[in-house]
């Protein structure tokens, strides 16, 4: 299985658990990847406060 396939198979997953509250994840996005660059994934979700927090998913072969 290759990046990509796994960037999916997260993004499918986290879309499942699509909310507005801590604990929930607001919007996935996946990246455009860049040759050399890992797979990547931008996640929003609320922290505990309640204030939408964007992280960055990579993935990378080892």
């Amino acid at each position: 299985m290759n990046s990509i396939e796994i960037r999916t198979l997260i993004h499918t997953a986290l879309n499942g658990k699509a909310g507005t509250q801590y604990g929930d994840i607001l919007t996935v996005e996946p990246l455009s990847p860049e040759p050399g660059s890992p797979v990547e994934l931008r996640v929003t979700a609320p922290d505990p406060v309640g204030v939408p927090r964007v992280h960055i998913v990579s993935i990378r072969e080892e």
